[in-house]
């Protein structure tokens, strides 16, 4: 938590030196790094490898896209942006809740087998009814019908976002049912055999979970003013999971760190580092390989085990 106020004091200041087109950048990493946290939420607290977490994200981005642009199913009604975004939020999470009380119930590869075909399923649909979502290309939503115009107010809507959503989860974290998380995590079967409702506390992780990411999705539409197939995409999930392990799962505040400087390599440093000749995603891969031989337990958590042997 007290590594979240320098970074706080950094964001906020970066518009002061930072031009306009690289701050566009920033902010949908800070979006992105929300998603990574929810993520970490599940899959590091539980011990649940969600692999259909864009599923949440997509249908966040399509369900605020539709009610910012009601025509698309034939209506005319009127809905502020931000409630839109919350509502998102709150659809993701219910549709979480259904997915959750059938999935959680399985136990190992089983689970992330299931949830890894989500997106697939979502995205078909995205296909199939194309008058209403766009097919391929998505569509996209009206300048005076987004929450936010200029780049600088985006960008502190996703600061301020981005630091509401995870001093939320930490506090989650950090309370009894955070405690119960853990205990799950650690043992299962211990956990149940001290009266610990696995089930519950599984589905309770999955439905914040979803929760917020559905509600990044929401904010993602907001920020760019489009909404595609490409946010149910596997190379998100991917750059989902690779935020996350080299960061340290389990932490938070590791795959924070790690998620916006995962994220603004893909889309800013390494393009300009390999100049087209090789693709940066496989450097990315290439380097979640070189942790996985050298820091298998993630940036911050060896870090913090280190400092804990000096102590």
């Amino acid at each position: 938590m007290k590594l979240l106020i320098p970074l706080s004091i950094l964001l906020a200041l970066l518009p002061l030196v930072v031009p306009e087109g690289y701050l566009y950048l920033i902010g949908l990493a800070l979006i992105f790094a929300v998603i990574v946290v929810s993520w970490d939420l599940i899959v590091g607290y539980t011990g649940q490898v969600n692999l259909g977490h864009t599923a949440f994200v997509g249908i966040g981005a399509y369900f605020t896209a539709i009610l910012q642009v009601p025509s698309r199913i034939g209506l005319t009604f009127e809905i502020h942006p931000l409630l839109s975004i919350i509502t998102a939020g709150a659809f993701s999470a219910l549709v979480g809740l259904g997915i959750g009380l059938i999935t959680l119930r399985l136990k190992g590869y089983y689970f992330s087998l299931v949830t890894a075909i989500l997106p697939l399923v979502f995205m078909q649909k995205v296909f199939i009814w194309r008058d209403i979502f766009g097919g391929e290309e998505g569509f996209s939503i009206q300048a005076e019908k987004v929450l936010f115009l200029g780049t600088l107010e985006k960008y502190y809507f996703a600061l301020v976002f981005m630091l509401i959503s995870v001093v939320i989860m930490m506090k989650i974290t950090k309370s009894k049912v955070g405690l119960r998380f853990r205990a799950i995590r650690d043992s299962e079967d211990l956990s149940e055999a001290l009266g610990i409702d696995t089930t519950r506390y599984k589905i309770l992780a999955f439905v914040i979970s979803s929760f917020f990411s559905g509600i990044a999705g929401a904010v993602i539409v907001n920020y760019r003013y489009t909404v595609s197939p490409d946010l149910y995409g596997v190379p998100l999930m991917l750059l989902i999971i690779l935020s996350a392990v080299i960061g340290g799962l389990g932490s938070l505040i590791g795959p924070l760190f790690m998620s916006i400087m995962v994220y603004l390599s893909k889309v800013w440093w390494l393009k300009s580092i390999a100049f087209g000749l090789i693709n940066e995603e496989i450097i990315l891969y290439v380097i979640l390989i070189l942790f996985g031989i050298f820091m298998p337990k993630g940036v911050y958590n060896e870090i913090m085990e280190k400092f804990r042997k000096k102590d």
